[in-house]
């Protein structure tokens, strides 16, 4: 019983409180749309491709957001990465014919959940382009970091790039870190910040930022590397650090009090035993 009320006690303080979903004019052709996580689509000449389907609901109100200022088809539907929460959605553009789209390693380490549709195709390696309705998509994959197949998307027309999950502003670090290898996340922020771009679109809390918000996250990684090592270098009990680490930069971050220990852990893990 115990469990119950502490893992209850956590869902409903780490739950953010959702907002009308709202859609977000990037530029031109270029749309955001969430409350606090967010899909994206891109308008082409010949039809429109989404990233990311996140859940039924927020696939309908994708769908009904597309329809306000476009009659054209959705032709292609891209998974960032393998995570049931960005990608359970799908259905809906695969029964209008849109061709769903991961990278390999993605697909292959999708878990097993009957409303996540697989994709029709993959790409693999750590660059691609695709060409769509005379539009470029540049796709880039720096390995597993935050999930498998974590794509990151660049949008030359624009100057603009996409990152889910691995820049997420004003929050910590997702609890404990689930699924990541944190080491290789902070490798992919290095190779994003060499990126060309004016504008960063970011998946959860705030949609629309820039390479501060990138920083930031560097920032933090950087500092929370530091302030385990220094506890491990003076010879702080294991179970101790999670409790002694404090990070007085970033308090005023969503869910610090909450998640910072499970960060801590991640990092310990990672420093420990390797993994």
């Amino acid at each position: 019983m115990k469990q119950l009320i502490f893992f209850l006690t956590l869902f409903a303080v780490t739950l953010v409180k959702a907002k009308d979903i709202e859609i977000i004019k990037v530029k031109d052709n270029l749309y955001m749309v969430g409350d606090r996580t967010y899909s994206l689509f891109y308008i082409t000449d010949t039809g429109v491709v989404v990233i990311d389907p996140l859940d039924e609901i927020h696939a309908k109100a994708t769908m009904k957001a597309i329809k306000k200022v476009t009659d054209l088809p959705v032709t292609h539907l891209f998974y960032s990465h393998n995570h049931w929460d960005h990608i359970s959605g799908g259905q809906l553009f695969k029964d209008q014919g849109a061709t769903i789209i991961s990278h390999i390693k993605a697909k292959e380490t999708i878990a097993p959940n009957p409303k996540v549709i697989m994709p029709d195709e993959t790409w693999e390696g750590e660059f691609t382009t695709y060409t769509i309705g005379g539009k470029t998509i540049e796709l880039y994959f720096y390995g597993r970091n935050h999930g498998d197949g974590m794509t990151t998307f660049r949008f030359p027309e624009h100057n603009t790039v996409f990152s889910i999950d691995l820049v997420v502003p004003d929050r910590v670090l997702y609890a404990y870190l689930p699924d990541a290898d944190p080491s290789n996340w902070v490798t992919s922020l290095k190779k994003i910040d060499q990126l060309e771009f004016d504008t960063l679109l970011m998946s959860h809390v705030r949609a629309v930022g820039s390479r501060k918000d990138l920083h930031l996250i560097q920032n933090y990684f950087n500092e929370l590397y530091a302030a385990v090592q220094a506890e491990l270098d003076k010879g702080t009990n294991l179970f101790e650090i999670p409790n002694k680490v404090e990070l007085p930069n970033y308090k005023h971050w969503m869910n610090y009090e909450e998640w910072l220990p499970m960060n801590v852990w991640r990092i310990l893990m990672e420093k420990s035993i390797g993994q």
